[in-house]
């Protein structure tokens, strides 16, 4: 948005002002008012959130929240001060260079320059880059530098008094950018940033500081042009009120039949050097400046509750997440995953949690270390170096520690299922809440039939793989039956359990066999029962009891290798992710009457769309004969579609 002219105005009276009295000053007060100014501008700057998260993005836990928050103090003052010096730049003389610049390997810098052949210097946004062409300057080698303008045509014209004060030349983006390839032409050395974001569809796409984003080539691409070598080259303050200049190996000129390869090469040995300094003066580099907006790199951290509905829901949504393989119709992405397993010292401690959150979200960054009074060791440790671009959960328990880490590292939070009052409330960036649920919804919430769930095809055939080997005819079976257990009120008896049992013996030859698996909510009394008598039951080729067996994708096995699946009413997430393969799907009612109002409204959704037949264990081998004409189906395909849309969005 363009500032008024009035406000263009007061802004540049205001910079104006502020020269009349740092020129008067001595160097040293005049050094120490611009840090005091840098400092001030970090109470009230929003840029200091983004240099923080960036800041634990880049170097993980090697700084404490307290130690980051200090790097970034210091950074202000140090950008303070630049602005100070730059302001002094017209009294600045040949007396400054030797006594406050050191210059490391200047021979680098003065065999290009005496050739005569023309070189571009490439440096970087760390220490006050702006006084390198001053310097140059003053050791009678002036530059080309280019400049970036100002919304203030006024303000670009003062810059521009500033960086030419001492011979070297501003040269404006744009049409003007054919006098900065004269120069190069001419012999003469050009000077050029190459550290900043390239934007959606220019430059590489390279790590950089751990994240793949896009780097400029605009240097590497000129120096093909022109047939020139490149000078990485970075200042930085001394801490003794002096700068120091590192010159580095020139970059020899890149062929103009060089290949892509070539020139990304010589791109990444840049992007080297500038990690290497970036680490060792963090508070110099410009940090708060989105560097990594358009970022390949999507950091995904799971918060899981250990409950297997929910991991799996997260699981889904996280295997969505990697199907999506372009940005701005550039492939490359990635999306490195740690799952977080949270435990809270105790139920007290979670509910204390979800109270006190609320109020204390808006001062969450950099506070982290005060959640030890909640979770365990363990888990704080990983809150502490956890860091990522999205928060991934599944529950309302996890809502309030979603959104207190979306405010640590600036990530965008995913929840699945509607969060409890009052985080139904609080800006979530994407809810992922079935149709079932009701009440206040986030804003940015998505309505999907089912539960999220996903099936890797390669996964499910080498499960169905190991398990029919354990069956004794395989090609027989045509049943998969899945038991829940009991819930709150709903209760699973030994009698419905058998008379299920009876009725499948009725299945014809021709129907084929089954086979069952129990959950570790199934009643003891159940389990029980099916594993005294699970002689009897000649239909059943394989009774799988869950608490015992050990052996992993077991579901997935049964559902790869069952034409018809039944499953009890009671899991809302089995359910789902039964209609998700696609198959013809039995609830099967075995305490109907006291089940959640939650299920049966899951349940008449289920009936309105033609999702699933429903069944008593009396009538259960008619529904399985009847189940696949009566059915419907393509709704796991439908919600895939309106969560991958969704997902792609907010990348």
């Amino acid at each position: 948005m363009t500032k008024s002219p009035r406000l263009e105005w007061l802004s540049l009276f205001a910079v104006r002002g502020f020269s009349l009295v740092v020129t008067r000053l001595p160097e040293s007060s005049a050094l120490v008012l611009g840090r005091f100014c840098g400092r001030v501008a970090f109470i009230f700057s929003n840029r200091r959130r983004v240099a923080y998260a960036d800041l634990k993005a880049a170097f993980g836990n090697r700084y404490s929240p307290s130690a980051r928050w200090q790097i970034i103090r210091q950074h202000y003052g140090h950008m303070g001060q630049s602005a100070v010096e730059m302001i002094r730049f017209p009294q600045l003389d040949a007396g400054f260079v030797e006594d406050k610049v050191r210059i490391h390997h200047f021979e680098r810098f003065k065999s290009l320059t005496d050739q005569g052949h023309g070189a571009i210097l490439l440096t970087a946004h760390i220490g006050n880059w702006e006084l390198i062409q001053i310097i140059s300057g003053l050791l009678n080698k002036p530059i080309h530098v280019l400049g970036r303008d100002q919304r203030s045509a006024g303000m670009t014209k003062l810059l521009a008094k500033y960086r030419q004060a001492h011979g070297s030349v501003a040269v404006s983006r744009g049409i003007n950018l054919r006098d900065f390839v004269r120069a190069i032409r001419r012999g003469e050395m050009v000077g050029l940033l190459g550290d900043q974001s390239a934007g959606k569809h220019q430059g590489l796409i390279l790590p950089f500081m751990g994240r793949k984003t896009t780097v400029p080539t605009g240097a590497f691409e000129l120096a093909k042009r022109t047939g020139v070598p490149i000078l990485p080259c970075f200042i930085v303050r001394d801490g003794k009120g002096g700068h120091e200049i590192f010159i580095e190996e020139p970059i020899l000129p890149i062929r103009s039949e060089a290949s892509d390869e070539d020139l990304a090469k010589a791109v990444k040995g840049y992007v080297h050097l500038l990690e290497s300094m970036i680490s060792r003066y963090p508070y110099q580099w410009l940090w708060g400046k989105k560097r990594w907006k358009y970022a390949w790199t999507k950091r995904l951290l799971v918060l899981s509750d250990g409950k297997a509905g929910h991991v799996k829901q997260v699981e889904a949504v996280v295997r969505n997440f990697k199907e999506i393989q372009t940005q701005y119709d550039r492939p490359g992405m990635e999306y490195p995953t740690q799952v977080l397993d949270v435990h809270f010292k105790s139920d007290q401690h979670r509910k204390w949690f979800a109270w006190i959150c609320p109020f204390f979200l808006p001062w969450a960054q950099g506070r982290i270390g005060k959640l030890r009074a909640f979770f365990t060791k363990e888990t704080q440790d990983q809150l502490e170096e956890a860091s990522a671009d999205f928060i991934i959960s599944a529950g309302s328990s996890l809502t309030p520690l979603n959104l207190f880490l979306a405010k640590e590292c600036r990530a965008k939070s995913v929840v699945l299922m509607k969060p409890s009052f009052p985080y139904n409330l609080f800006r979530i960036d994407l809810a992922i809440v079935p149709l079932h649920d009701r009440g206040q919804m986030p804003r940015e919430a998505i309505r999907t039939l089912l539960t999220p769930s996903w099936w890797e095809p390669d996964e499910v055939e080498e499960a169905s793989e190991r398990l029919a080997r354990e069956l004794p005819a395989r090609d027989r079976v045509k049943v998969g039956v899945f038991l829940g257990g009991t819930t709150r009120r709903y209760r699973m008896e030994t009698g419905k359990v058998r008379q299920l049992l009876d009725s499948l013996e009725r299945l014809e030859s021709a129907e084929g066999d089954y086979i069952m698996t129990t959950s570790r909510r199934t009643p003891d009394a159940v389990t029980d029962y099916l594993k005294a008598n699970r002689g009897q039951y000649r239909r059943c080729q394989q009774l799988i009891i869950a608490a015992e067996d050990k052996m992993p994708g077991r579901i997935e096995g049964m559902m790869g290798l069952a034409e018809v699946l039944v499953v009890t009413e009671d899991s809302i997430s089995m359910i789902s992710e039964a209609v998700s393969t696609d198959k013809p799907v039995v609830v099967l009612n075995l305490d109907s009457e006291n089940l959640p109002n939650k299920h049966r409204r899951f349940q008449e959704l289920l009936a309105q769309n033609a999702a699933v037949v429903f069944a008593d264990p009396e009538n259960i081998v008619e529904k399985i004969r009847n189940a696949r004409a009566q059915l419907r189906g393509g709704w796991y395909t439908r919600d895939q579609a309106i969560l991958r849309g969704r997902l792609q969005e907010i990348l």
